[in-house]
């Protein structure tokens, strides 16, 4: 009797758990890209120009690059354009600083009224940003302020301009570019993960916010990618930092394999966008009260998170274990020499 009590009540809970999994997944419409007109912020180069080129390729009825160096845009507007072929997909570049609110209010008023004829923009990819992978006492105040105005407020800026005319047409799609590493914070990206961070929360709080009105967002959380960016933050980055970053032999996405994924996740709406094993057990593992939009990786979420906890807790802990023993090598050097 009490058997089959057991068995009655554990296939209620079985039930509730797959009925309540089956109601939590968003339902969301598939994007058109070939209808779109684009805006692609940090454009001449690396994730942003790669991104530009998918959407190019895949058809979209505008395509607008925007960054702050005229020369760099000119030429990556001019290698976009070869690449338009039967897409008959119009290129457009514009000068912006999407750290001054300013600079962007003018840039989006002139892609609006001018190149995309008034019709206003469709999607909205925010991929401006930058690092200084220092430690924290080797970074001034002033590079740590210029991380958050770049990487945090040149989304706030830009979503800011763009967002009420999607509102007013019930449609729209705006992409934030943040890092994997605001979800895995490391030595050396102190300042620089704490400005991804917010970019994430600022998503994830947008797309609450909007999605009853027709207007998603996305976060794309980037591992290494080989850009230009990482060569030049490479660089910069504390040996510690070096060491985690190659931690297990890690090697750097392309710029094309990232773009692909974030063009593709547009299309078919995922709230985060990233590449490799390291994204997928911290997406497992730390999803929270994040919006789920697959039935299997909720499921998984469900059932292997208490798990994950306890990989993802021995992970950090050899990242602890790389700064204690570089570190370690540095007090010995310095005692040497002191002696």
């Amino acid at each position: 009797m009490l058997l089959s009590l057991l068995v009655t009540i554990g296939f209620a809970l079985v039930v509730a758990v797959a009925v309540l999994a089956a109601w939590s997944v968003q339902q969301v419409p598939p994007f058109n890209i070939k209808s779109c007109r684009a805006l692609v912020t940090g454009g001449s180069a690396g994730i942003g120009l790669e991104t530009a080129r998918q959407l190019v390729r895949q058809g979209a009825k505008v395509v607008v690059i925007s960054a702050r160096r005229v020369d760099l845009l000119r030429a990556a507007a001019e290698e976009l354009r070869r690449e338009v072929g039967k897409t008959g997909t119009q290129v457009f570049y514009v000068e912006m600083d999407v750290s001054n609110e300013a600079s962007v209010a003018h840039a989006v008023e002139e892609i609006e009224t001018t190149m995309t004829g008034g019709a206003g923009l469709d999607l909205v990819v925010c991929n401006a940003g930058f690092s200084i992978p220092a430690r924290f006492v080797d970074t001034s105040s002033e590079d740590v302020r210029k991380m958050m105005e770049v990487n945090f407020f040149g989304c706030v800026h830009v979503v800011r301009v763009v967002l009420p005319a999607m509102l007013e047409r019930h449609y729209g799609r705006i992409v934030l570019v943040s890092s994997l590493a605001s979800r895995c914070a490391i030595a050396g990206y102190s300042s620089y993960a704490a400005s991804k961070a917010a970019v994430r929360a600022f998503a994830h709080s947008l797309d609450m916010e909007n999605s009853c009105l027709g207007v998603r967002c996305q976060v794309v959380c980037p591992p290494d990618i080989e850009t230009p960016g990482l060569q030049s933050e490479n660089l910069l980055k504390s040996p510690e930092c070096k060491a985690i970053s190659s931690f297990g032999g890690n090697v750097p996405y392309t710029a094309e394999a990232m773009a692909k994924c974030i063009v593709k996740n547009i299309k078919r709406y995922r709230f985060e966008v990233s590449l490799g094993m390291d994204a997928v057990l911290l997406g497992l593992g730390s999803a929270g009260i994040e919006p789920a939009t697959s039935l299997l990786e909720l499921t998984l979420q469900f059932f292997f998170s208490g798990w994950l906890r306890l990989v993802m807790a021995a992970y950090s802990k050899v990242h602890y274990e790389i700064v204690r023993r570089v570190r370690g090598r540095e007090s010995t050097t310095v005692h040497k020499k002191d002696t």
